[in-house]
């Protein structure tokens, strides 16, 4: 059992007498990690038995513990429902990747998944830790044009009400300076948004791991709404309309989470009118070649035993083409 002296120093080493409101910051983690210390001490004995998280909050990230404290992830979270989430996360992070890969996600850089070779079109996607979006998430995908940030998706793996292993978004977040930039991009991409592009790219990440069901936070579920006085106005944009518009829909099973298809349906001919079908035709090209390659980076990161079949198969996914092949009508998988 750890000393309440340590909370205190703890609480100090994270926030720090730097104002006042730190200092409110500091007693109310010292007082509520001394009034549930045996929910801080399952944390601490799931990350010393953990081998890739071993000396984690000691060592490299001590804010983390902030999870345990403040009401993050959903709207008016416990703590025990924020423990069982960081175990449960990272419970199946094993089951997917190596300890090796874990350690560079948490303790390094990170991954990054592809990277455009078209110096005009400097794209890279990265799958990454950061510390300080751990409010909405464990994990993070990041989309950057060189080395600016057009959007992140904030997540986390957790069990479902049926128990199967999930993916949980937090949040969608983009550059606040990067409305000229995302315009650009998004004519390098043929009409495709950015920030529609890297939910694409999170799906197939759902895919390939295996995962069948994909949740994202509704407006209401927010993390902030917990706040009476606040509600969500630290949140500046409503993602429902979006959720919405990508085929989001409510679920029984989850009061804070929309339920997400997991597949991106490409447009067909009839969907598209005559003077925009060769703009889909090469944007379908451009995912057509990106795809493959992301597919092989997110594999690269498996344990050796790990071998899922994919929960779905994108038509970008699908390498062996006909001579005759559009990609407005693309191929279809072999029964």
């Amino acid at each position: 059992m750890h000393s309440i002296s340590h909370f205190w120093n703890v609480s100090r080493g994270i926030y720090g007498p730097r104002n006042f409101k730190e200092n409110k910051r500091a007693v109310v983690f010292f007082v509520r990690a001394i009034s549930n210390r045996a929910l801080f001490e399952e944390l601490y004995t799931f990350f010393d038995q953990y081998p890739p998280m071993k000396g984690f909050l000691e060592t490299h990230d001590p804010d983390f513990q902030e999870v345990m404290t403040r009401v993050f992830l959903f709207k008016n979270s416990t703590m025990r429902q924020r423990l069982d989430a960081v175990k449960h996360h990272f419970t199946i992070l094993r089951q997917f990747f190596s300890d090796d890969v874990i350690k560079e996600i948490y303790w390094g850089k990170g991954y990054t998944l592809w990277q455009s070779q078209d110096a005009a079109n400097p794209l890279k996607v990265r799958l990454i830790f950061d510390t300080g979006q751990r409010k909405e998430g464990f994990l993070s995908l990041y989309l950057y044009s060189r080395e600016d940030m057009l959007y992140h998706f904030n997540f986390r793996f957790d069990y479902n009400k049926a128990g199967e292993p999930a993916l949980y978004i937090g949040t969608l977040q983009g550059s606040k300076e990067g409305l000229e930039l995302t315009k650009e991009i998004t004519k390098k991409l043929f009409g495709y948004r950015p920030k529609n592009f890297i939910l694409y790219l999170l799906r197939i990440f759902t895919q390939t791991l295996g995962i069948k069901d994909l949740y994202a936070i509704t407006d209401a579920g927010f993390y902030t709404n917990s706040h009476i006085l606040r509600g969500n106005r630290s949140k500046k944009t409503s993602l429902d309309v979006f959720w919405k518009e990508e085929g989001a829909e409510a679920t029984p099973s989850e009061e804070f989470y929309w339920q997400m298809p997991i597949t991106e349906k490409r447009r067909k001919y009839d969907d598209i009118p005559s003077r925009k079908r060769n703009l889909f035709r090469k944007r379908y090209l451009l995912m057509d070649d990106i795809i493959p390659d992301y597919i092989a980076h997110v594999k690269e990161l498996f344990r050796d035993d790990f071998r899922p079949t994919p929960s779905a198969i994108d038509e970008a996914a699908i390498t062996e083409k006909p001579a005759d092949y559009d990609p407005i009508e693309a191929p279809k998988t072999q029964e």
